[in-house]
């Protein structure tokens, strides 16, 4: 992975403190050297948290082994338990809901949607499709963190009557009848988030001072994301920016236009989208938009589309990144300065073999969805391991997992590891 120079330089405040720390009666005290020991910590410093960044991007372009689950549980599930999953009618959610169907399928149990959702008005729609979901007496009901600040009146009905709750794309502790939060929550976000944070910065141009318009949508899971990349890319890159563009719910099909024209007016070259559900369409509109520079397109959950494309782009060679020309040993510094010129002129088909997207497993999510109700309705502990996922790029989008319909899976045979660990193989 190409990477960036850390640039430190010797702070005020730094001086300051080291003329603080000064012996008042000691007469070999030096303050020049006591600010050079505060700039070589500092520097050290922040060289290892750079290291550190760069080596988890090398190391989230790895396929996945494991679903996220390795505890077995202690007896099969019993048979007859209905499942009903509220639809908040992304296509994200109907790819889960299908893997949700086929997974309480294989372990006996009845699965029910209760669509009717709509994101442009949820706190309309959410509280009576979530009513209907109680209404049908299940054993557990499945929500987005889509909706949630609407069906608060539901939860309360749904912790008296003992029906379980499990969140997926929620934030925070799960509380009430909400029983688990884990799934596409905080810890898988802010992983994601840390990851693209540092690829943007480990390929942003020599001198560039990357900025990046965030595409956003009000889920609490996804504020979870949008907070974490903006502090990683901070800490890695001061002079870099990140602006908050939300997306407007009751217009999520002018969303590729809105990209298209946040870009245009834009100094930056990175669109970052926090859903592959606002994704389709963006490319289309971005190739004919007027830019200042080629847009680099960065996501959150891939859909099939987006990997698709990823597929179908050709690999270019692509302008040096920050340091790489200084960053060899005895390189003419003209030289450098030329290809750090040159790194700024990158053409739309360096920024499309540029792009990169975290993978979000929808169909393993269903799977470990209905896991997780075994789990709850057994009297056994949670398991809230990481869903299998990887940074998706030009460079190995051929080779990840991907089931019959497209859709990111990360592990082949996810379905097998599930059932060894139900007692059903």
């Amino acid at each position: 992975m190409r990477r960036s120079i850390v640039m430190v330089a010797v702070t005020a405040a730094a001086l300051a403190l080291a003329s603080c720390a000064m012996p008042a009666d000691d007469p070999n005290w030096n303050a020049s050297e006591a600010a050079e020991a505060v700039f070589e910590e500092d520097a050290a410093e922040e060289a290892a948290v750079e290291d550190e960044a760069l080596a988890g991007v090398d190391a989230a372009l790895a396929a996945p082994t494991t679903i996220g689950v390795d505890a077995p549980l202690t007896a099969a599930p019993q048979s007859g338990a209905l499942i009903v999953s509220v639809l908040d009618g992304s296509e994200g959610d109907t790819v889960m809901s299908a893997a949700m169907a086929e997974a309480a399928e294989t372990v006996g149990w009845t699965y029910q949607e209760v669509t009717g959702v709509d994101p442009a008005d949820t706190f309309t729609t959410a509280p009576l499709a979530f009513q209907e979901a109680l209404d049908l007496k299940p054993a557990g009901i499945r929500i987005s963190g889509a909706y949630l600040d609407a069906i608060t009146e539901g939860l309360a009905a749904a912790e008296a009557a003992g029906i379980p709750v499990i969140c997926t794309g929620c934030a925070g502790a799960p509380t009430g009848a909400i029983v688990d939060t884990s799934l596409d929550g905080d810890a898988q976000n802010t992983a994601w988030a840390q990851t693209l944070a540092a690829y943007v910065y480990a390929n942003k141009a020599p001198d560039e001072d990357a900025a990046v318009e965030m595409f956003t949508l009000p889920v609490p899971a996804l504020n979870t994301f949008g907070i974490e990349f903006i502090g990683t890319l901070a800490t890695l890159c001061r002079e870099c920016s990140v602006l908050e563009q939300p997306v407007d719910v009751t217009l999520l099909a002018d969303a590729p236009l809105f990209v298209a024209d946040t870009m245009s007016i834009s100094l930056g070259r990175w669109a970052l989208l926090q859903s592959g559900n606002i994704s389709a369409g963006v490319s289309d509109a971005l190739a004919t938009a007027v830019l200042f520079e080629p847009t680099v397109v960065l996501g959150r959950g891939a859909s099939a589309a987006d990997i698709a494309a990823l597929q179908a782009t050709p690999p270019v060679e692509l302008p040096a990144a920050a340091g790489d020309a200084a960053a060899e040993e005895g390189a003419d510094p003209a030289a450098a300065e030329d290809a750090a010129a040159d790194a700024t002129l990158a053409t739309p088909e360096q920024a499309a073999a540029l792009q990169a997207w975290t993978g979000l497993p929808l169909p393993v999510l269903g799977w470990r969805v209905i896991d997780q109700f075994a789990r709850v309705l057994g009297g056994e502990a949670l398991a809230d391991g990481p869903l299998p996922s990887q940074l998706i790029t030009v460079a190995n989008a051929a080779d990840v997992a991907l089931d019959e319909n497209g859709n990111y899976i990360g592990v082949a045979d996810y379905k097998e590891q599930f059932a060894a660990l139900w007692g059903l193989q």
